[in-house]
């Protein structure tokens, strides 16, 4: 009887437990292999493009404006925060007074497709 168990929970529990941490152990070798790869290509791009025989690169000169300083003009602002008295049944942060819904325009005339 005790065989019989053994052999249950070795082909039903222990065998695939087994099998699961094999493949994990696989792709992580696999992984690694992979980026270890990667990174020798990394490195050999960077030797080749500043190898021998070739000047190396010039140092990055600061990003210039796409648009110039005179161009447009300055509006000075202010900002304004609008707070009221809280009343008791208000959640906290609830204290600033919500805006008021804009009216809609409407300048557009409408026809309904059929």
């Amino acid at each position: 009887m005790g065989t019989l168990i053994f052999l249950l929970i070795f082909f039903f529990v222990l065998l695939p437990l087994g099998r699961i941490a094999w493949a994990v152990w696989r792709q992580y070798r696999l992984v690694r292999r992979h980026m270890r790869q990667a990174e020798a290509f990394r490195d050999a791009f960077a030797r080749g493009a500043s190898g021998p025989g070739r000047e190396s690169a010039a140092p990055e000169s600061p990003k210039k404006k796409k648009i110039a300083r005179d161009v447009g003009e300055y509006v000075a602002f202010e900002e304004m925060r609008v707070y009221t008295e809280p009343s008791g049944n208000e959640p906290s942060g609830a204290s600033q007074r919500a805006p008021k819904p804009e009216a809609q325009v409407e300048d557009a005339d409408w026809e309904e497709i059929k």
